[in-house]
């Protein structure tokens, strides 16, 4: 009968090692106790080794806010079983009830392998802080950005610890704390313009208005730059994507805006998302660059409101009516859609036109009927049709002709305040 190993009763005590004991019931797994054993065991080697590192003083070298303290300094400190090398089977002993095992793993050998890995991991992050400082130099900052953030990203385990990094001129510097400038300055050092100070817009333009931003970086135009915009078009606001191209100029087109918008705001700034793209969705990077942003361009927006001037006649059975219904409703409606009604003084308006007039309906027992046609036609300050829009058939009735004319017109008028103005004033922005 093999002895059964001192280990399995009272775990060896050896500050040179890390040590790692699991031991499973057969009954409980049994068909894989003994893998099960294993993975418990790296498990607890993997445990121990967190213990240490947790209850060691981490210094993040960054501190660019309380976020990276938390976020890195956990980061390096989560050594899971997968992540572990190094470590050796001391003994398994297995009896008709249960499984044991039993690793270690060296100290000064663990210790070795971790700064192996962070010295091809920096001299990775290295490698990229050199192809970003030749990018910028060149004048692709885009480029130069994507790579800071590689290099921060390959180091990202250690950035809660000393980073100290001889280059290639033999002079030692903080390789985390470059990329980060790098990354920083690349970011907040754009400039968007825009030539308008205010963006006007108008009936002439169909309240369309196509305006060109610039990006520069430290006086210079790029290209590639994505951007984020948005402004608001009356009742909901708008967003919207553009990149600039070699000269560093994108277009923005503002439109959709609806009827009775006076004033709007654009506001562009850098996508940084776009910028960032490269990163993993769960990449500890993330909230950080999330925090950097170039300062934003706004513009005002000033919507010139539709000049109408309204003339024509009302008829009732063919002959005009002193005290008109159907203008001063319209006149009424339009004022209340963002119009501005003006008078024959200005000359530059555009001119609505009505034409109603009544016609004759049946007769059913007392009461008469009649029917309202009007045409609405507007034409530019040059006489040229801009649009036109009918009223068909509005029926009135009454106990007589006159009436049930007058009542067409009652009626005519509800419609003009009603959905027939603001279809009508809708197309003037489309």
């Amino acid at each position: 009968m093999v002895a059964i190993p001192s280990w399995v009763n009272e775990s060896p005590v050896n500050q040179a090692y890390y040590i790692g004991i699991s031991t499973v019931s057969k009954y409980e797994y049994p068909y894989n106790a003994k893998d099960v054993a294993t993975e418990n065991a790296l498990n607890s080697l993997a445990r121990e080794i967190r213990v240490q590192v947790n209850s060691e003083s981490v210094l993040s070298t960054l501190q660019v806010n309380h976020w990276v303290e938390e976020s890195f300094a956990s980061n390096i400190t989560s050594t899971v079983a997968e992540d572990l090398e190094g470590y050796i089977l001391m003994g398994s002993y297995e009896d008709e009830n249960e499984v044991h095992v039993y690793y270690r793993l060296s100290k000064v050998e663990y210790a070795r392998i971790l700064a192996e890995r962070k010295r091809v991991a920096l001299g990775i992050a290295y490698g990229h802080y050199l192809d970003a400082e030749r990018f910028l130099k060149e004048g692709s900052v885009p480029l130069a950005i994507e790579r800071y953030l590689i290099g921060l990203d390959a180091m990202s385990k250690y950035l809660a610890e000393e980073n100290p990094y001889v280059g290639e001129d033999g002079v030692e510097f903080k390789l985390d704390r470059a990329l980060l400038k790098g990354l920083t300055e690349g970011i907040t050092k754009f400039e968007i313009e825009c030539m308008h100070e205010t963006i006007e817009v108008t009936l002439s333009d169909n309240y369309t208005k196509s305006i060109k931003v610039s990006a520069s970086h430290e006086g210079m135009y790029v290209g590639g730059v994505p951007l984020s915009y948005k402004y608001s078009r009356g009742r909901v606001p708008i967003r919207g994507l553009a990149t600039t191209s070699g000269d560093g100029l994108a277009t923005i087109v503002l439109n959709d805006f609806y009827p009775g918008t006076t004033h709007s705001m654009l506001e562009v700034e850098l996508d940084v998302q776009g910028l960032v793209s490269i990163l993993q969705p769960l990449s500890p990077l993330k909230p950080l660059v999330e925090n950097l942003n170039s300062v934003p361009l706004l513009v005002p927006i000033e919507l010139e409101p539709p000049k109408i001037r309204v003339v024509g006649s009302e008829k009732l059975f063919g002959k005009k009516v002193k005290n008109k219904t159907l203008i001063p409703a319209i006149k009424a409606a339009l004022i209340e859609h963002g119009v501005d009604v003006v008078d024959k003084t200005v000359g530059d308006a555009l001119v609505l036109r009505v034409q109603a007039d009544t016609r004759v309906g049946g007769e059913y027992g007392d009461f008469k009927t009649a029917f309202l046609n009007a045409t609405l036609s507007l034409k530019d300050s040059e006489g040229s049709l801009v649009m036109q829009k009918t009223l068909d058939n509005v029926k009135g009735v009454q106990t007589d002709r006159k009436r049930a004319g007058e009542d067409a017109y009652r009626k005519a008028s509800k419609q003009i305040l009603g959905r027939f103005i603001e279809t009508f004033v809708d197309s003037l922005y489309q």
